[in-house]
Formats: C-alpha cells, structure tokens, sequence
C-alpha cells in the first residue's frame, strides 16, 4: 500500500482494507466498485471548473484508504498542482466553500450509498519560494 494511503488511513482511524473473500465476487450492486473513483474525479473536477480552474492546472487522484466500521470503502481526493498562477492562489482560497459543495453534492449522489468521503489531501509543491514568486 503507499505511503500515503497508509499515512491518511493512520491519522483518520480508519481499518486497513480487507480483500473481498471468493464467495462474495458474485455479489451484484448497482455501482461497479472500479467507477467509483472515477466518479469522485469527476465530480471534484467539476467544483474546481465551477470555480474558475482549469484542469489543465491540476491533477486529481481518488484511491481507497480504508474501510468504515460499517464496511463502507472510505475513499480521499489527492491533489496535486501542476501550474501556480493567480487563478489557483485565488481558488485555494475558497478551499471551504469548495469542500462545502463537494460533500453536498456527494450527499445528493448516490456514492454515500456505497462508499464513503475522507476529504482532499493536497501535495505541496516541491518549492515554497517559487510560489510566493508568482503570487506577485
């Protein structure tokens, strides 16, 4: 598992994924668990164009970090910056609002059915001083 999964699983208090056992595979539901994801993807891709990013300055990655007590899969947004301008300074400063419609609109879909939110995670850039250079 990656580190970085294991470090969110950790500090969530999540239980460590269990593989399915052979008698559940032919469990049917009506969400494939390989969609879902993709699905917190596009949806979190949708609430940063919403708010004037492109998504060209941004790569998102949604992965499994653990499992509720309820069996529910817990998923976590990663986020990463690709490109610092103004746009992304001004956007990550709405960074609650952002939360706020992306927990409600996971609330009105049906993936609360199946699985769970822990929240976005963001990757630093690999140097503080170059953002503070384009911030002026």
């Amino acid at each position: 598992m990656h580190a970085v999964t294991q470090e969110v699983i950790k500090r969530l208090g999540f239980k460590q994924p269990t593989p399915m056992r052979a008698d559940d595979q032919d469990i049917d539901s009506e969400m494939n668990p390989s969609s879902i994801p993709d699905d917190y993807k596009e949806l979190i891709a949708q609430c940063f164009c919403l708010m004037g990013l492109p998504a060209d300055q941004i790569s998102i990655q949604v992965r499994p970090v653990g499992v509720r007590s309820s069996g529910l899969e817990v998923y976590a947004a990663f986020i990463k910056v690709t490109r610092w301008d103004e746009a992304v300074i001004s956007v990550l400063s709405k960074m609650p609002l952002i939360e706020k419609k992306i927990d409600r609109l996971i609330k009105q879909s049906s993936m609360a059915r199946y699985s769970s939110f822990a929240g976005l995670w963001f990757r630093s850039p690999p140097s503080q001083d170059r953002i503070v250079i384009n911030m002026h």
